[in-house]
């Protein structure tokens, strides 16, 4: 950490290259950057008479499910990863587009559920995508402590079988990897390590974070600062009370960098798998 400098005095944090960082953060005017290649689109938009896929999440980027308790965010997220593996998983939503090149390693980590419960979710992906994809790798770590999350996710990415290979990191819950979310110090922390991690290994990362009781915000510090710092945030909304069986969910796009999608509903079939509502009507 960079020490506080009083009036008068000069920086002297032996640590700090300036001359490396200028070079690192100038932004050449002349140079084309190009756009961030898409991971996986919702929806699509014209642009001057052409139409284009919504770069909704992008390789190199990180995104935000944002929604109450028992709001099917987990269903939610399982329908992301089966969509971007792709298979029949267009039979659930359509308007989904998988960008996936190659056999890329997708992560899926849970921390909030026991054993059964988050198997039973990580199946889910295997019945929407209707075969089960070898590189798609779930884990369930309830049982680890903050760091120690952290740590493995990081060990993760380093992992020799692994490493340049993971394209999609789903962390479900992204508020279990700090200890207080009202922390400004580890709130700080885990923003910075998901933009280092999206960016050292360009994939995308998705979070889910629980919302406040009385606003759309996710919660605490930590909530503010994915937010600010997302190129996408979803907002998971019940129709109905949530005690009412199977009542849909409104899914819309609060925050984005690229062209949003329209809101749209989604509830559960007969085999307790999220499939797309019809906006409108709500029904199938």
């Amino acid at each position: 950490m960079i020490p506080l400098i009083k009036a008068g005095e000069k920086q002297t944090n032996p640590d700090f290259n300036y001359t490396k960082i200028y070079n690192k953060c100038f932004v050449d005017l002349n140079r084309d950057v190009l756009l961030p290649p898409t991971a996986l689109s919702i929806g699509s938009h014209e642009y001057k008479g052409n139409d284009y896929y919504n770069n909704t999440f992008s390789y190199g980027e990180f995104s935000a499910i944002v929604a109450g308790s028992k709001n099917k965010k987990t269903f939610f997220k399982s329908a992301l990863i089966a969509s971007y593996i792709g298979g029949q998983s267009s039979n659930y939503f359509s308007d989904f587009k998988s960008m996936r090149e190659g056999e890329p390693f997708i992560i899926d980590i849970d921390t909030e559920q026991g054993e059964y419960y988050a198997q039973r979710a990580f199946r889910r992906v295997s019945e929407m995508v209707g075969e089960t994809y070898n590189n798609y790798l779930p884990f369930g770590v309830e049982t680890l402590e903050v760091d120690e999350i952290i740590l493995f996710i990081d060990g993760l990415f380093n992992d020799s079988r692994y490493k340049g290979k993971i394209k999609w990191l789903s962390i479900d819950g992204v508020a279990d990897l700090v200890k207080n979310t009202n922390d400004i110090i580890e709130s700080v922390a885990v923003a910075t390590k998901l933009k280092q991690w999206r960016k050292e290994n360009n994939c995308h990362i998705n979070t889910i974070i629980h919302k406040t009781s009385t606003s759309n915000k996710a919660t605490g510090h930590l909530g503010s600062y994915v937010q600010k710092k997302s190129e996408t945030v979803i907002l998971l909304n019940d129709t109905e009370d949530y005690k009412v069986l199977n009542s849909p969910i409104e899914v819309s796009q609060v925050y984005s960098r690229g062209a949003p999608f329209e809101t749209f509903y989604f509830k559960l079939d007969d085999n307790t798998l999220p499939i797309q509502c019809d906006s409108n009507s709500k029904e199938w």
